[in-house]
């Protein structure tokens, strides 16, 4: 996904993993069937419940796990330029499109669960809907890894503590007046 749908070739990611063509194509016999499974392997790594548990936090209340998501936002990793890769062909491709999908679907069903979570242990106005939350939340993830991805000029990206200092500021506006901290 390094190069992208349209440029990337069988053959060489064959020679990478020590492979043939042949050997490639008896497994995913199309290019897209390759894509897809590539991108099925990337999406389960970068769903927030697993990067949770890979950094040893899946424990941790609601509000942190938010705000840890949050926070990681601007940490650049590989997923950045292969979100607006999967993006681009999804536009032109079902089935890159439908692998996309169940990801973004995925992806807010976990977050979801989180906000819910905390909605029901009181931490933040139970006025605000949980799923106006998580589009908003994907929204915002979505948007971070396309901007960076694209080049925006350094004069507009925080520091981490700069945007840890909005994000905190944002979650203590949802929060109730009572709530807890954790």
């Amino acid at each position: 996904m390094e190069r992208g749908f349209e440029a990337f070739r069988v053959s060489s990611i064959a020679r990478r993993a020590g492979l043939t063509s042949g050997a490639v194509y008896a497994r995913w016999p199309t290019k897209t069937d390759v894509a897809v499974a590539a991108l099925d392997h990337i999406f389960e790594r970068i769903l927030p419940t697993r990067r949770l548990k890979d950094s040893g936090v899946d424990s941790m209340g609601p509000l942190d796990m938010i705000s840890m998501l949050g926070a990681n936002l601007l940490v650049d990793d590989e997923t950045r330029g292969v979100m607006v890769h999967v993006f681009s062909a999804a536009r032109n491709n079902e089935e890159i499109r439908e692998c996309l999908r169940g990801y973004i679907h995925q992806r807010a069903q976990e977050i979801h669960d989180i906000l819910t979570e905390g909605q029901e242990a009181g931490l933040w106005d139970p006025e605000l809907s949980a799923a106006a939350l998580c589009l908003l939340a994907q929204a915002v993830g979505i948007g971070v890894h396309l901007l960076l991805s694209a080049g925006l000029e350094e004069r507009f990206v925080p520091t981490e503590d700069e945007w840890n200092t909005v994000m905190a500021r944002f979650y203590s506006a949802l929060t109730q007046p009572d709530a807890p901290t954790t």
